[in-house]
């Protein structure tokens, strides 16, 4: 018994050793990892790199946040917009609904959050902010320019333009680029779809997709923006964001990543036009039809002698480098057509040169060539303009050096603004469809004259109308009926001869060149421009071009070239609430001020036609001036 003591002692001296030892260890490790710093514990653990649960993997596809929902129709034979509606479907409390295919569908979010690639979408808000995020002006509406100086110096003071190096080499973009921009191949698309265009249009080819390029471009926006709420904003307000934009615009405007000469010219531009000399006399410009002549008239001819465009040679057809000189969209088929002749004096092959630069595709052909039908995404079509944007900005330095602030674009289509939103939410855009619910930005964004042309070889066959005293109709519209909510309203209450004065019609019988439309078109006083699907309208250039006072009735529709345009003084708005009282508000307008107004219908005509060969003030250069005139008051160096 005594021989067994010794080595039971020693077992439990082992385990009482055992014991501690594991108690310290314990403890170390538990002193480590939960008292002590991160950093100490780095030491021994100098691999673990600490991983946010909310942080999203850079890798993959992004996932959208919308999920737009579309109703097509065709084009009538008054002159009709062929309009749909896009995007995501919002109930009064801010939440997604699902998406209809109903040509009567309820008002849509004026635009959605834009959000980085790879970010999680922020949750509607029902306490949106009220007012438009955008970039603003100072003058009055009709102020006049204030007297130039006789010793006003010639150059913008403080500026030496001499050390800027003309052919400045930028820096350049690190990744190599791809050989050519990657087409897009998506699945079930259309290969035999008839396209309102005299020239032929080239077959997709079902070539491979080229390689993407491995650096991506993301725009520079807000990643937690809230939609704005709106409600009717009237054209005097629209012209009080307009002056508050330029203004803002002046304090918050992102400066390039580098200046150049381009960028220095369009400062001493700026100078010169809000400096521009009183000038109120001359004869091609009749002063009332504009917010201020003076400046107008300097902005054109400063325009026309310094102004240079590159237009980019990538992209292909038929999205790119097509333009349709046909129909409801020949606004940006035009454009794109005259832009790209050879000899066309605004164009340059050195984009150093450049003071503006063109993406020269087309909205109409995005949507013909891309969008799944009864598929009701166009997301696809995003992603398409997000490649391309992807591809130059890789290829090139000159969007990233602005964020594509001196980028800008011509669409037609209704769903141009919501295509455009996100990946272009610096450029410059001339939308038709301007509605400040999708988000048209005064002081950046301009109005593109949405133009009906029957006959690309005679785009002025037919202009004009009868005079003020032989127009014994006062007033006509005519429209398929099924064109959005008004439409039904409007012709319930003045529709089917109800009153003899109001010539107010659904759908006219087809004729030969639409001679019964015209006819109205040519002897009415004024012509009703009521929206469809969407704010834009082809009557409102209709209008002018027959002579006829236009009468729109679209709520929040920014009419073309609103920058210099004084609308009021020869076009009628009225809301959309006042549909009841059409008759008595226009028959409260003085005959005195009605042939005023028809006067100025015809003077400020010759800023809506297309010419074969474009002439001075005319529609391409008034497009081209209203993108110039907005970078100009953009620019901050």
């Amino acid at each position: 018994m005594r021989c067994e003591l010794p080595w039971l002692w020693k077992v439990l001296e082992s385990r009482r050793l055992l014991w501690l030892l594991g108690l310290t260890f314990a403890l170390v490790v538990t002193f480590q990892y939960i008292e002590l710093p991160y950093a100490i514990s780095s030491i021994f653990s100098y691999t673990k790199i600490p991983i946010s649960r909310n942080s999203t993997s850079l890798i993959g596809n992004s996932t959208s946040a919308m999920a737009p929902s579309f109703s097509q129709s065709e084009n009538d034979p008054g002159g009709d917009d062929e309009e749909v509606e896009v995007d995501q479907i919002f109930d009064n409390t801010g939440n997604a609904t699902a998406p209809a295919v109903s040509p009567t569908t309820a008002t849509l979010p004026s635009s959605l959050p834009t959000l980085k690639e790879n970010a999680t979408a922020p949750a509607a808000s029902a306490d949106a902010p009220a007012s438009l995020p955008g970039f603003n002006f100072s003058e009055k509406e009709n102020a006049t320019a204030p007297v130039a100086s006789a010793n006003t110096p010639a150059a913008l003071p403080g500026l030496n333009l001499s050390p800027v190096k003309e052919n400045v080499t930028a820096p350049v973009a690190n990744a190599k680029a791809p050989a050519a921009l990657p087409v897009l191949n998506p699945p079930r698309v259309k290969e035999n779809v008839t396209i309102p265009t005299t020239s032929q249009v080239p077959k997709r080819s079902s070539t491979k997709t080229d390689v993407v390029p491995s650096v991506r471009f993301v725009p520079d926006v807000k990643e937690n923006s809230k939609m704005p709420n709106f409600g009717v904003m009237s054209i005097s307000e629209m012209s009080k964001k307009l002056q508050q934009n330029r203004i803002t615009h002046n304090h918050r405007a992102k400066k390039p990543k580098w200046v150049t000469k381009p960028d220095l010219e369009l400062l001493q531009a700026k100078y010169e036009i809000e400096n521009a000399p009183i000038d109120d006399k001359d004869p091609l410009l009749y002063a009332p039809l504009y917010r201020n002549v003076s400046m107008f008239k300097r902005s054109y001819e400063l325009m026309e002698k310094m102004l240079k465009v590159y237009v980019y040679r990538e992209g292909s057809r038929p999205i790119m480098h097509s333009p349709i000189l046909r129909g409801i969209y020949a606004s940006e088929g035009w454009f794109m057509k005259i832009i790209e002749t050879s000899n066309n004096k605004f164009v340059t092959k050195d984009p150093a040169k450049a003071h503006l630069f063109y993406l020269p595709f087309s909205s109409r052909m995005l949507e013909v060539t891309l969008y799944v039908q009864d598929s009701h995404s166009h997301r696809n079509l995003i992603q398409y303009l997000k490649d391309y944007i992807d591809f130059i900005a890789t290829k090139y330095p000159f969007w990233n050096r602005t964020s594509g602030a001196d980028h800008f674009l011509a669409a037609c289509h209704d769903w141009a603004p919501s295509e455009t939103r996100k990946h272009m939410a610096k450029s410059i855009r001339a939308l038709c469809n301007s509605d400040v619910k999708e988000g048209f930005v005064f002081g950046k964004d301009t109005s593109l004259p949405e133009t009906f042309v029957r006959d690309p070889k005679k785009p002025l066959s037919n202009i004009g109308g009868k005079s003020a005293s032989q127009r014994p109709i006062l007033a006509f519209f005519a429209g398929k009926p099924d064109h959005g909510y008004l439409r039904p309203i409007l012709l319930s209450y003045w529709g089917n001869n109800k009153d003899p004065d109001l010539k107010i019609f659904g759908k006219l019988p087809r004729t030969k060149g639409n001679k019964n439309y015209l006819q109205f078109m040519k002897t009415s006083k004024y012509c009703i421009c009521a929206k469809g699907f969407e704010v834009n309208s082809p009557r409102v250039v209709e209008a002018i071009f027959y002579d006829c006072v236009p009468v729109i009735v679209s709520d929040n529709f920014v009419p073309p070239f609103f920058e210099v345009l004084n609308w009021e003084s020869f076009a009628i708005f009225i809301p959309e609430k006042d549909i009841p009282d059409l008759k008595k508000i226009l028959m409260s307008i003085p005959e005195r001020r009605y042939k005023q107004m028809q006067m100025r219908v015809k003077k400020v005509q010759k800023h809506f036609l297309w010419h074969v060969n474009p002439q001075k003030y005319d529609m391409f250069h008034m497009i081209l001036h209203s993108v110039w005139f907005n970078r100009v008051f953009q620019i901050s160096v």
